[in-house]
């Protein structure tokens, strides 16, 4: 019984520093108009999502000069952005989002089933039960993550 409190609590302090990772790590804020270097440091087929007050893509970069952005949508069609048009570009980070949805989910799951372990007054199965619950919500999570890319990265904000 000492092992499986033992093991549980070990197994979240493993799981901390994976999610504590991306909050240690806040993207700076940017400055309105004044990161356009950042997107012309981007290298080509990096996959982007352009907001403009027009329109908005989801596309892979294929130029950037100092007045457009022009990237590649679907296949072969180019789109060309003026500069002055864009209200924000940003960078998916999906896999990133998915794997710290998951840690996260997993910690819950792990915490949640060994409560409920707890509730019902233990047993033989509260490892299993803390595990099978920490797997669920750990896919639960990670499915959050990649839908919602809540980890991108904004690269550029129009003035």
């Amino acid at each position: 019984m000492m092992y499986l409190k033992m093991r549980n609590v070990l197994l979240c302090l493993a799981m901390m520093p994976m999610l504590s990772a991306a909050a240690q790590q806040p993207a700076p804020a940017p400055r309105a108009g004044s990161n356009w270097q950042h997107v012309q440091a981007l290298p080509e087929g990096t996959s982007i999502r352009v907001k403009s007050r027009n329109s908005s893509a989801v596309c892979n970069l294929k130029s950037v000069d100092a007045d457009s952005l022009t990237c590649v949508h679907g296949i072969g069609k180019d789109i060309v952005f003026q500069r002055v048009e864009i209200q924000s570009i940003k960078i998916h980070h999906r896999a990133r989002s998915a794997a710290v949805g998951a840690g996260i989910g997993f910690v819950a799951g792990v915490s949640t089933g060994y409560g409920l372990f707890k509730a019902e007054g233990g047993g033989s199965w509260g490892g299993l039960i803390s595990t099978g619950a920490g797997v669920g919500f750990g896919v639960i999570g990670a499915v959050i993550g990649v839908a919602t890319d809540f980890t991108h990265s904004t690269v550029y904000k129009g003035p």
